[in-house]
C-alpha cells in the first residue's frame, strides 16, 4: 500500500497487518473527521483529516522503530474520536479534551478490528493498554509521536513552518527507550518557540474558539431536544450535520449559518465576549542531551520557562467576538 504524505511524503506499508487495519471501518471513518473540528468552515484551505494525522502518528512510531504493538496502537490511537473532533468537547464541557479517549475499547472491540489483530497474533489487550506506550502518550510538555504529527502537519499547512525545518526536526530527533529528544539545543527551542505560536495562530486562535462554539452550541441544542444521540458523536461530520439541518430549528441554523468563509472572530474580553471558555494551552519543553545528562529548553534558555508561564496564563480562558 503506497500513501501519499503532505508531510513525510510517499510512505510504503509493507505490513499487512497494518494494511488490513486501514481498510477496517473504524479507520476508513476517520477520513471523513476533520482534524481541525469546525474551523474549515471559515477557513476552506484548513484541509486535515483524523485519517491522515494517524496513519502519520503510525509513521513516526515504525521511523523510531517501536514494536509492533505501539504500532498498532499508534494507527488505531484516534478510532474513538468524534465527529468534528474536540467540538464534541465543548458540547460536553470536557476541558482536558478527552472525552473521546474512554470510548476506545466500546469502538475497537465493536468492529472487525479483534478479528485482524487475532489473525496475526497481536494482542489486543496490549494494544489498547496505551500507558504501556509513552512515546505516543505522555503528558504536557513533553514530546510525543503524537504531539509532534499534529505540530508539524498543521505547521505546514498553514504555512507556519518550511518544509526544510520539518525535514530538520525529523532527521535530529533521537529516542532513548521511551523518551524522545534533541541534541541541539537551539532546534529544541526554535521547536519550542513555534509550537506554542501554533496554539496561538491555530489552535486556539479566534476564528477556531467561534467555530467550535457556534458548532458546539448547535449540537448542545440537538442533544437537549433529542434530535441527535450520543451515538451520533461518533458517525463522521457529514452525518452529524445532516442530523443537524433535519432538525429544522431555527437556532441551530441560525448558528449554522454562521460557519461561512469570511465570518471571522476576534479575541474579546469576557465582558464582551460572545463566547468565553475555558482552553487548552498547547506547549512543548524539549528534552536535550547535554554533557550533564537531559535539561529541557526552559534549563537552558534565559527567560523560556517565564515565557511558557505568562502563556499558559494568557490562554487559560479565551473569549471571542465577531470580527464585523
Amino acid at each position: 500500500m503506497l500513501i501519499q504524505d503532505r508531510i513525510y511524503g510517499q510512505i510504503e506499508i509493507n505490513d499487512p497487518l497494518i494494511v488490513e487495519l486501514i481498510r477496517t471501518q473504524p479507520m476508513q471513518r476517520l477520513k471523513r473527521i476533520s482534524q481541525d473540528g469546525a474551523c474549515h468552515f471559515l477557513q476552506p484551505h484548513i484541509n486535515s483529516t483524523r485519517f491522515e494525522h494517524s496513519v502519520g502518528v503510525w509513521y513516526l512510531s515504525k521511523k523510531f522503530q517501536r514494536t509492533r504493538e505501539e504500532q498498532v496502537a499508534s494507527l488505531l490511537h484516534d478510532v474513538p474520536h468524534t465527529a468534528f473532533s474536540h467540538v464534541i468537547d465543548y458540547v460536553v464541557n470536557d476541558e482536558k479534551q478527552e472525552y473521546h479517549e474512554k470510548f476506545l475499547d466500546q469502538i475497537i472491540m465493536n468492529s472487525d478490528i479483534p478479528a485482524v489483530l487475532a489473525k496475526h497474533g497481536v494482542d489486543i489487550d496490549v494494544v489498547m493498554d496505551v500507558e504501556r506506550f509513552p512515546m505516543l502518550e505522555n503528558t504536557l510538555p513533553d514530546v510525543s509521536t503524537d504531539r509532534l504529527d499534529y505540530f508539524l502537519r498543521d505547521g505546514l499547512m498553514l504555512k507556519l513552518m518550511p518544509q526544510f525545518l520539518i525535514d530538520e526536526a525529523l532527521a535530529q530527533i533521537k529516542w532513548e527507550q521511551d523518551t524522545l529528544y534533541y541534541e541541539d539545543g537551539r532546534l529544541a527551542a526554535t521547536l519550542a518557540i513555534l509550537f506554542m505560536n501554533c496554539t496561538k495562530l491555530v489552535w486556539s486562535e479566534p476564528n477556531s474558539i467561534g467555530s467550535w462554539s457556534l458548532l458546539a452550541d448547535a449540537i448542545k441544542i440537538g442533544y437537549d431536544e433529542g434530535w441527535i444521540t450520543e451515538d451520533d458523536f461518533f458517525t463522521d461530520d457529514e452525518t452529524l450535520m445532516g442530523k443537524l439541518r433535519a432538525a429544522d430549528d431555527e437556532r441551530i441554523e441560525r448558528n449554522l449559518s454562521r460557519l461561512q468563509p469570511g465570518k471571522f472572530f476576534k479575541y474579546a474580553p469576557k465582558e464582551s465576549a460572545e463566547f468565553y471558555r475555558a482552553n487548552k494551552a498547547r506547549y512543548i519543553d524539549p528534552l536535550v542531551k547535554t554533557e550533564h545528562g537531559f535539561r529541557r529548553v526552559s534549563e537552558l534558555v534565559p527567560n523560556f520557562k517565564t515565557a511558557i508561564e505568562e502563556f499558559k496564563e494568557a490562554y487559560h480562558y479565551l473569549g471571542v467576538m465577531p470580527l464585523y
